[in-house]
């Protein structure tokens, strides 16, 4: 590594100080919960559930259906080791190596649409009488506890009425995972009405923001937290950017188009230290993937309204892009912060989004 050529860089830091992560001794939760699914799937019909596996959030169907391994201890390890970035997406350390979590990522893995957000008004004509049906407020979306009742009486409804119903619950369950006293967003729920309507829908923007959003808003108290949204995505994203973690834990059941389903998963057990010096000494490096890469700098920064701008991110995405990423650099920096820090902890252990405002206010 040149040293002066590192130091003369300027990407993002790491957003906790080495070691020093506010998530680090603490338990990842989620509110996906694949045992919920046979309930509903039950409750709706067999033929209702192979028509909603068809549709285009069917992935969240099919899921259900699958048996995998969830290792919240793999994505709570990459989590631990973020960047500071403030635009909508994740960047993670591995050992030297940055790897990046965007849309791009997210659209990979799952296949979902992941287009902008249409602006045009869409009123479809059962809206009002079905929410009513099922004592929802008007001009809002559900919350999984108003979903629920439903499950008790649906059994009479007609074929149509059970697919607006189950895709309600994918949506709420599977696709965005929220808290099952949280609303899910309108814009995308009155679209179980229309099928031209759901096949445009970017129900992978849609799902991708909530996913990051939860992780860029966490504020852990006590013991644990907890993220909303696809986590297997998160997995996924794992064993498909870090080699070794492929290797080792990712068990490939089959090789769909779709990466989603491709990583069965199994525990992890193994010390990451341990495997990333055997690797080291194996490969004479931690292999990973760092990005999804485009055709030009251009494509590479998905548009999101109202979002900051980043220089050092830009940078960082550029200098890979272009094949000029500078190893080293989380190395030196990091020596150089230890020097000027006299006890306490640094400013970069806040959340991006926290310690943007307050820059904003000066």
């Amino acid at each position: 590594m040149d040293v002066s050529e590192a130091e003369s860089q300027d990407y993002p830091p790491r957003l906790y100080p080495e070691g020093s992560s506010n998530l680090e001794a603490k338990y990842i939760n989620h509110n996906f919960h694949l045992g919920e699914f046979h309930h509903v799937r039950e409750a709706i019909g067999r033929y209702v559930w192979e028509e909603l596996e068809k549709s285009p959030i069917g992935i969240v169907a099919k899921l259900a259906g699958r048996k995998s391994v969830w290792s919240g201890k793999t994505v709570h390890y990459l989590l631990c080791r973020q960047l500071r970035v403030y635009k909508k997406e994740i960047w993670s350390l591995v050992v030297d190596q940055p790897i990046r979590f965007s849309l791009h990522e997210f659209g990979e893995i799952t296949g979902l649409n992941t287009d902008p957000v249409q602006t045009e008004s869409f009123e479809p004509d059962p809206y009002k009488a079905f929410w009513e049906e099922l004592n929802l407020p008007l001009g809002m979306g559900p919350k999984l506890d108003e979903l629920k009742p439903a499950l008790e009486v649906c059994q009479s409804w007609s074929f149509e009425k059970r697919k607006w119903l189950g895709l309600l619950f994918l949506q709420a369950m599977g696709l965005y995972a929220l808290h099952h006293n949280s609303r899910i967003p309108f814009k995308s729920a009155k679209r179980v009405f229309d099928d031209e309507a759901i096949m445009s829908y970017p129900w992978g923007r849609t799902a991708y923001e909530v996913l990051v959003d939860s992780i860029k808003m966490l504020d852990p108290q006590g013991g644990s937290y907890t993220i909303s949204g696809m986590k297997d995505v998160l997995l996924v994203w794992a064993y498909e950017s870090v080699t070794c973690f492929g290797e080792r834990f990712g068990r490939v059941v089959n090789n769909e188009d779709i990466l989603l389903f491709r990583w069965g998963g199994k525990c992890t057990r193994a010390s990451f230290d341990t495997l990333f010096s055997q690797e080291i000494i194996d490969h004479g490096e931690v292999r990973v993937r760092k990005k999804v890469m485009k055709d030009s700098v251009e494509e590479m920064f998905p548009q999101w309204s109202g979002e900051d701008n980043d220089p050092q991110l830009v940078n960082l995405i550029t200098d890979i892009q272009a094949g000029r990423f500078v190893r080293g650099f989380w190395e030196v920096q990091g020596k150089e912060k230890k020097r000027k820090l006299k006890g306490g902890v640094s400013s970069e252990a806040e959340p991006p989004n926290k310690k943007h405002k307050k820059e904003v206010k000066k």
